[in-house]
């Protein structure tokens, strides 16, 4: 299992960026290889997405909010096609109306996935944490 944590200062309040942190939208636009989304309710929505290896089929990832706490807390879990990923985040007001987010992601990876895991995983997790914290700011 690699473990990534980070924190992000956004410059909104914490109930709007609680609202992105939790939208398919939002989060399958931060994803790359995404080739659309279907959400299925509030707490559950699909992804397709195409891994950029030569023949690597199609796969769906499953997203689901297990834990929703407004305006301060969620957990959500992401699985499919080798991956199993649980991200957790915390939002606290800061002075100025805006928000700190304190997160953290534990990924697993099986199959195909798991074997061209290495030692450069870590980066990788991190930098889509950014990818998609980026997407939230865009969207403030």
């Amino acid at each position: 299992m690699t473990i990534v944590e980070g924190e992000r200062h956004f410059a909104a309040p914490r109930e709007r960026v609680y609202e992105l942190l939790t939208s398919p939208d939002v989060i399958a636009s931060a994803m790359p290889a995404v080739r659309g989304h279907e959400v299925i309710d509030d707490d559950h929505w699909l992804a397709k997405v195409k891994p950029p290896l030569p023949l690597a089929p199609s796969v769906t990832i499953r997203f689901e909010v297990l834990d929703r706490r407004p305006p301060g807390h969620a957990e959500l879990h992401a699985h499919g096609g080798g991956a199993d990923v649980r991200s957790t985040f915390e939002l606290a007001a800061t002075d100025g109306g805006g928000t700190l987010m304190r997160w953290r992601t534990e990924l697993k990876l099986g199959g195909i996935l798991g074997r061209f895991a290495g030692p450069g995983l870590e980066a990788v997790a991190h930098r889509q944490a950014e990818r998609t914290l980026d997407a939230v700011t865009r969207r403030l």
